[in-house]
């Protein structure tokens, strides 16, 4: 179904994708003045961006990535005030538990770089520091220490997402949800429009942030990127207003957020590799990554057959739309982050869960993201494979698309989130 859609089917931009980064991108452009279209096959938030803890974290990134999200935060400060809506957001500070001397001098390490490169606020916090932060933490129960950020944040995902559709759409950007886009179409190595079933939408600049659906538009267009996908569980607990714990804690294991109705929303880092009938596509690329870190995803075989069982029922959440995947939770993954967040605060371990629910994590052989454009189409931009930490430099991403579609450069160096990184290997 099209929603607001205008007669013509000539644009500037047409951005692939209703997640924060493609909402983003679609209202920066119209900021600067470009007719935009945004097609959507579910609903914006439906799929990861609705669906992940709600970090807004510098704290512990990738270095390539780091100078993206520092100029995100910039916009996270403002956020509420540009768009004129709540998101929920608070600068609350990222806390990354450290639990043995050998996790103590990991964290020094990142943040030592982080400080001298980049200027960042990142500390070390002795244990009596750790607990003196976050009071509720139990004592005795191993932790040594911590890597803190202050100025790290946290916000509701799908409200910051539906907040950038909103703004987008009070700038005149026209949408088109419920329906796929079948092709992207370029001629004599340019792109000229999509295609939606039998209709074609023109435009000079296309926007690829379509998450895990990116890569196979993209394998049309002759760009392979190796981008795979991991089926992540989240949890929530029933809320407890009176109990505030401002900062994001990272644990062992599980990664922690109290939201703004006082529940605790938690998940296991990590999650589940659905068997595909394509998986050997891109085996080769993601040996080094199953060697390093072996427990990153644990591989179901099964899947392919699941597809074909009965579909078990979830608790309804009220705050974003289903996708049609329907991914489904793990509950031994909501054991496991609820175990975890039980010994770490047992104040807390009445809480039952409320609810679950899983989201589709498109991610890269090297956990980092794509952004930038395709070698040999002009007017292909692309913004994926973020590898479940995109909902923080959503936003600057999405304004980078919008000023590369301007023909302008981009406002922070990209050059090592290339989508031809893969091309050259």
């Amino acid at each position: 179904m099209s929603i607001r859609t205008q007669s013509t089917r000539d644009w500037d931009v047409i951005v692939i994708g209703g997640g924060i980064v493609g909402c983003s991108a679609a209202y920066y452009a119209a900021k600067n003045g470009m007719r935009v279209l945004l097609v959507e096959r579910d609903a914006p938030g439906s799929a990861q961006s609705g669906r992940n803890l709600g970090f807004v974290r510098q704290q512990n990134r990738d270095f390539r990535e780091l100078s993206l999200m520092i100029r995100a935060l910039r916009i996270w400060e403002g956020i509420e005030a540009e768009l004129g809506r709540s998101v929920g957001w608070q600068q609350g500070g990222n806390l990354s538990l450290a639990f043995s001397e050998a996790d103590l001098v990991s964290r020094r390490g990142w943040q030592r770089r982080a400080a001298e490169e980049f200027g960042l606020d990142t500390r070390m916090l002795s244990a009596s520091e750790t607990h003196a932060l976050v009071p509720q933490l139990a004592s005795g129960r191993g932790v040594v220490g911590a890597m803190y950020t202050p100025t790290d944040g946290k916000a509701e995902p799908a409200r910051a997402t539906r907040a950038f559709l909103d703004a987008a759409l009070g700038l005149g950007v026209a949408v088109s949800f419920g329906e796929s886009v079948s092709s992207i179409d370029v001629s004599a190595g340019k792109v000229s429009g999509i295609r939606i079933g039998d209709r074609f939408h023109r435009a000079g600049t296309v926007i690829t942030a379509a998450g895990a659906g990116s890569a196979a538009l993209l394998r049309k267009v002759g760009l392979n990127l190796p981008q795979e996908f991991i089926r992540a569980t989240v949890a929530r607990t029933v809320a407890r207003p009176g109990e505030r714990i401002a900062a994001c804690i990272s644990g062992q294991q599980t990664g922690i957020r109290q939201d703004v109705n006082g529940a605790y929303v938690i998940s296991v880092a990590g999650g589940e590799y659905d068997l595909r009938l394509d998986s050997w596509r891109h085996m080769r690329w993601y040996e080094a990554t199953r060697k390093s870190n072996p427990d990153a995803a644990r591989i179901d075989y099964l899947a392919p057959m699941k597809r074909l069982w009965p579909r078990r029922t979830i608790a309804p959440l009220a705050d974003f739309p289903p996708s049609r995947d329907h991914p489904q939770p793990e509950a031994f993954r909501v054991e496991q982050a609820r175990r975890e967040f039980a010994d770490l605060f047992p104040v807390l371990a009445d809480l039952e869960i409320e609810t679950s629910w899983a989201g589709i994590i498109d991610v890269m052989p090297d956990i980092v993201p794509v952004l930038g454009g395709v070698d040999g189409v002009s007017g292909l931009l692309v913004a994926t494979g973020f590898s479940g930490h995109g909902f923080g430099p959503g936003p600057m991403a999405g304004k980078v698309l919008s000023e590369l579609a301007a023909g302008r450069q981009s406002p922070v160096n990209i050059s090592s989130l290339s989508p031809m990184r893969f091309e050259k290997k």
